[in-house]
């Protein structure tokens, strides 16, 4: 399973919240009700593991509310936390069709797992690769932690960036579009990482094996689902009922400045 795919994400159903055209609330250059190539909030994530890590059987505590307002507000795609809204089921997504609701970030933090949904982290354009930068800088944060960050967004074509990062710093990156063998940006070897996480790649099901095409060519492999996997033998077990908050931020002035390129530039 992607970490952007989640467990079994649903459409949310969320009333819509138009932000006045203002400086002081966003960097925006356009109302902020102008339509935008819709995306979901399972299309860009990066879930943080803290140690020790739990046996995969473990089943996540409740979402600490307060703790994931601090992640939110030291993550470094933020400019500020403007409004805190009712937390919403993990299990469901979060969709952005206008330039206002990609300023909603959802958080969750449930025991030694933290996971941010930022739709910053889909503008990779001009050779951005924000998925990394962030995972980087959360792993100078948390040294020991476990850190795995995917976005998918779909610009017309699918553009996928992938990463993950061990507490020894062992990283492996993939970035590319996979309906095209080229070109594509990769960093690392999955087995090797395998190998540092002792995960034997004989352990795996024969259908895991055909879906992850981890010895066939970059556009072929499915590098999200390698870092779900990932996730899932290192500890993170959704279970029913758990939350996550949402917030709306005004995001910093370069990366709304980027999405607003990505986002506008698909909407006409």
């Amino acid at each position: 399973m992607s970490p952007r795919q989640g467990p079994g994400l649903a459409p949310l159903s969320v009333v819509a919240v138009t932000v006045p055209f203002m400086t002081e609330l966003s960097f925006w250059t356009h109302p902020a009700e102008t339509a935008v190539r819709s995306s979901n909030s399972d299309e860009y994530v990066i879930t943080v593991l803290d140690p020790p890590l739990p046996a995969n059987t473990a089943e996540l505590p409740p979402h600490d509310r307060e703790r994931a307002r601090a992640f939110a507000e030291a993550f470094p795609t933020v400019d500020a936390v403007l409004e805190e809204l009712s937390p919403s089921p993990a299990s469901e997504a979060l969709y952005a069709e206008t330039l206002s609701d990609l300023d909603l970030i959802a958080v969750g933090c449930w025991g030694n797992v933290t996971c941010i949904s930022d739709p910053a982290l889909a503008t990779y354009d001009s050779g951005m690769t924000p998925v990394l930068q962030e995972v980087t800088a959360l792993h100078a944060r948390y040294p020991k932690a476990l850190i795995v960050g995917s976005a998918a967004p779909d610009f017309g074509e699918t553009h996928t960036e992938d990463v993950i990062c061990l507490p020894g710093g062992l990283t492996l990156f993939a970035a590319g579009f996979p309906a095209y063998p080229t070109p594509w940006d990769v960093d690392g070897a999955p087995h090797a990482l395998l190998k540092a996480l002792d995960i034997d790649p004989a352990d795996l099901t024969d259908e895991e094996r055909e879906d992850l095409q981890l010895d066939e060519a970059p556009h072929v492999t499915n590098w999200g689902m390698l870092g779900g996997l990932v996730l899932d033998r290192c500890g993170r077990r959704y279970r029913p009922g758990l939350e996550w908050s949402v917030f709306r931020v005004r995001h910093t002035e370069d990366y709304t400045s980027m999405m607003e390129e990505m986002w506008m530039w698909t909407a006409y």
